[in-house]
């Protein structure tokens, strides 16, 4: 490997720092007994990308979000197969019904990005809530306005994004008191609730919570400022976990039949029918997934991941450990190569569950495909630097070359047989 292909992978992996689906990186250390990482900084990271990962598959959008991801990957699939000659970077059409998928989520994400701006706490936060057709259905979108510390005035759409990073951060805080956010979109809601609903604001568990319940809409941004609404001014006497199981037990949504279910019916629903399609899709049988999804459903008064928020303690290093412990971990890398892998139906110590590092792969493989940023090496790469997968073909087309997972897979799709330009 020369080194311009090594500062090439450097630089991809520092700029890795976030989860995505069943994959987290941590620029740090990382233990499934929190108290055996000395770095409190880490500590907090990791609780950071872990509450994005119960997030992902914890939650309505989240899950809804994911499926998405995973209709896409199976059209790119059906595609490449369908193909004799493929040019990279590789485009496909998408179904009418992905594309309308694409524009709910394209709202109801609201800003993206992570512009580095921090408000000016002294001027207003203005709120303006509008009503919008998507797809012949109307949705409810949030503007909130702003002064930043340079004096420009700003307007964001506040949305599961700056939902989902918030969240995070305060999550954060209770293990790393020190850590320090830009205001959009780590600090935004904190900030929100301090101008608009005080009171509410004084309890980060709350906060916390409501943010949670407003990922189990279709239009996260105006639930969420309902859901503050009814916390400031109908229920101030509710904790945030009470508040929460409320919601999801008493708010319904209308279902592809035109039937009316409570969250917690509708979100099982999501569960099941997602499981489905990956016994559908992958080859490997459903097993580390198979468990995280059942421990996510709502069946159950107890939700650990909200009501340990609500122990004696408040929160600690042992509630975090014991969420891992329940929830299990996903397939975590960090800075210094280490790996920590979801564990199947095996057990501690046994190989890591097939189901998502297949899952994985299927990912990266679109990715190398699709995305032109990732046409220079293998997004897997991390997984086989400095080990008998390495091989010259990582920087240009690993669909050849010795056997690895990226191989296995795209084996399965017929690549060996392929013209790839």
């Amino acid at each position: 490997m020369n080194r311009e292909n090594q500062e090439a992978i450097d630089k991809c992996l520092r700029g890795f720092y976030s989860n995505s689906f069943f994959h987290i990186y941590i620029d740090g250390d990382f233990n499934p007994t929190i108290s055996n990482v000395s770095s409190q900084k880490d500590k907090g990271t990791a609780l950071h990308e872990y509450c994005h990962y119960i997030q992902n598959i914890g939650t309505l959008w989240g899950l809804y979000c994911s499926i998405h991801n995973y209709e896409v990957i199976i059209e790119f699939k059906n595609a490449i197969t369908a193909s004799n000659v493929i040019k990279r970077p590789f485009a496909f059409s998408l179904t009418e019904a992905l594309k309308k998928k694409n524009e709910y989520i394209r709202h109801g994400n609201g800003t993206m990005g992570y512009p580095g701006w921090n408000l000016d706490v002294k001027e207003p936060i203005d709120i303006k809530l509008k009503d919008v057709m998507i797809n012949g259905k109307k949705r409810y979108l949030v503007d909130v306005s702003f002064t930043l510390v340079d004096g420009s005035k700003q307007t964001i759409q506040l949305g599961a994004h700056i939902i989902k990073e918030s969240m995070a951060a305060m999550y954060q805080s209770l293990l790393d008191s020190t850590a320090v956010h830009d205001d959009v979109p780590y600090n935004l809601v904190k900030l929100i609730a301090e101008k608009r609903f005080p009171e509410t604001a004084k309890d980060i568990r709350k906060l916390i919570c409501y943010c949670h319940a407003s990922l189990f809409s279709m239009s996260p941004g105006s639930c969420l400022i309902d859901t503050l609404k009814d916390a400031e001014c109908a229920n101030p006497q509710m904790n945030g976990f009470e508040l929460f199981d409320k919601f999801v037990h008493t708010k319904v949504v209308t279902n592809s039949k035109g039937v009316m279910e409570t969250i917690v019916e509708f979100f099982n629903q999501m569960v099941t029918g997602f499981k489905g399609m990956l016994e559908l899709n992958l080859a490997a049988p459903l097993d580390y997934i198979d468990t995280a999804l059942e421990r996510v459903r709502l069946d159950s008064p107890y939700y650990p991941f909200l009501s340990v928020l609500y122990n004696t303690r408040f929160f600690s290093e042992e509630d975090f450990s014991a969420l891992i412990g329940y929830y299990g971990i996903p397939y975590i890398q960090t800075s210094n190569y280490g790996f920590h892998y979801p564990q199947g139906s095996g057990g501690e110590g046994k190989e890591a569950s097939a189901d998502v590092l297949e899952l994985i792969v299927q990912e990266a493989l679109y990715e190398s495909f699709v995305e032109q940023k990732h046409t220079f090496c293998c997004p897997l790469y991390y997984m086989c630097q400095d080990t008998d997968f390495e091989k010259p073909e990582c920087f240009t087309n690993p669909w050849e070359g010795g056997l690895c997972s990226y191989k296995i897979v795209s084996d399965s799709l017929g690549l060996n047989n392929k013209k790839v330009t």
